[in-house]
């Protein structure tokens, strides 16, 4: 081996030993950044100079610049993650609802229910009373502002839900087109031949962002860049990326492609929690609420119209029959004019209050349009299955919160940075370095005995 064979593999030790301290140097800066992946330089033995009756080592090289990741990890926390999404928003609309529900308390339906049946069996004691009359009108009145309140606020939140969905298709699509972006750059720098890490714990750092909104599967091109599927769209495709929009859904809304397709089924994450509350659960307590209403205006004015008011009018309604949602209910114009219009009485005698009984009797009596149930065993039922549904969001985003955990803990075990791993691969790589400056030392000592000698 020549003196300057031997310089020149001496070269090539520092210059390779250094870039591998610069990476691990990298790592220990980067040990707290989030999405950061473990960096290591691959180095393998330079080309060897074959010679007709040997061969020459001509030192060490660079091969590739790795970064440890496991793609079954990321998989499994995208999973996890979207889950823990879509528990966390169902549970804060479903929580607005039933703080809108307010049960139970003393002023919530149920306890208006209650109070209007009391007083229907207050009149029907006294049917002449008009200071009885008076709290059947009020407690109706009671009634009526309660249930016009509660789908005001299940409209709101409606509308709530929508905006945000609008916001998180925003993101969605500005998360897709910067991932598109990050492809570009990834294939621009070689593909992966000329491996980008930091780049591509960009890009990965932002498809677990984009899974928290909705399910996503990754499919890797080859080429350096990879797809982004939600459902059967194909949202990022190398450099380019499909934009996402707002469309109806039933009754709701959910999400479709901008230019045109069919809906796409988030199936996890906060969209699928909004597109699933706009499109089911809102709707179904809406339609619930609007047939109680319902069944309050047809069965009261069924009864109430056979009696008699104090003047002896009969045929009169209690309900205007006009509104028979939880929005339009009202009293009649004859009831809401004057309480002596509420028929109490069955034959036209003042003292008489078989009506006003029988009305009382509502709190009791199962509704068949209700299913057999009394009017507030429906309301209360009601109320029981958004307190339940609640609970169950809360259990289940404790579950996901455990899995996403586990999952972010094994995906750390495999890309983290061990600091003291670091300073060990640090000391070792310095090791390497100074004996590769020993080596330039020697070879420089031989080339000036060699000039003296001459």
């Amino acid at each position: 081996m020549s003196l300057q064979s031997m310089l020149s593999i001496a070269r090539s030790a520092l210059f390779t030993h250094q870039r591998s301290m610069d990476v691990t140097a990298h790592n220990i800066a980067n040990a707290n950044t989030p999405g950061y992946s473990r960096q290591r330089l691959m180095l393998r033995p330079a080309t060897p100079l074959v010679e007709p009756l040997y061969t020459l080592g001509r030192g060490v090289e660079a091969s590739t610049l790795q970064r440890s990741r496991d793609t079954f990890y990321d998989a499994s926390y995208r999973s996890d993650n979207g889950l823990l999404g879509r528990a966390s928003t169902l549970r804060d609309y479903l929580s607005q609802v039933e703080s809108s529900m307010n049960e139970p308390s003393d002023s919530a339906i149920s306890s208006s229910l209650d109070n209007l049946f009391r007083s229907f069996s207050d009149l029907s004691g006294d049917p002449a009373n008009h200071t009885n009359r008076e709290l059947v009108s009020s407690a109706a009145r009671r009634l009526v502002d309660q249930l016009h309140s509660l789908a005001t606020a299940l409209g709101r939140t409606h509308q709530e839900a929508l905006d945000h969905l609008n916001v998180q298709v925003t993101d969605v699509n500005a998360l897709t087109a910067r991932i598109a972006d990050l492809n570009t750059k990834i294939q621009a720098s070689g593909g992966p031949a000329h491996s980008v890490p930091d780049l591509m714990d960009q890009r990965d750092l932002l498809v677990d962002q984009l899974s928290a909104q909705l399910n996503v599967r990754v499919l890797d091109r080859g080429d350096g860049s990879i797809g982004v599927l939600a459902g059967d769209t194909l949202l990022v495709d190398g450099a380019r990326n499909t934009e996402l929009a707002v469309t109806t859904v039933g009754a709701g809304y959910g999400i479709a492609p901008a230019g045109g397709g069919a809906p796409i089924d988030p199936q996890s994450g906060s969209i699928k929690a909004l597109t699933e509350v706009t499109q089911v659960k809102l709707p179904a307590l809406r339609a619930r609420l609007d047939q109680l209403a319902s069944s309050l205006v047809t069965e009261f004015n069924a009864v109430h119209s056979g009696g008699f008011t104090l003047s002896g009018a009969t045929g009169v309604d209690f309900f205007d029959p006009s509104g028979t949602t939880a929005g339009t209910i009202k009293l009649s114009a004859q009831v809401s004019a004057s309480s002596d219009n509420i028929a109490a009485s069955a034959n036209g005698a003042a003292g008489n209050g078989a009506i006003a009984a029988q009305l009382a009797a509502f709190a009791s009596t199962g509704v068949a349009s209700l299913g057999g149930r009394t009017l507030r065993e429906h309301y209360v039922v009601l109320a029981a299955d958004v307190g339940l549904d609640v609970r169950n969001s809360e259990h289940d985003i404790e579950a996901q919160q455990v899995l996403v955990d586990r999952s972010e803990q094994s995906r750390e075990a495999v890309s983290g940075v061990n600091v003291d791993e670091e300073m060990i691969s640090l000391i070792t790589q310095q090791q390497a370095y100074q004996a590769a400056s020993r080596l330039v030392n020697v070879a420089d000592q031989m080339m000036q005995d060699l000039l003296q000698m001459l």
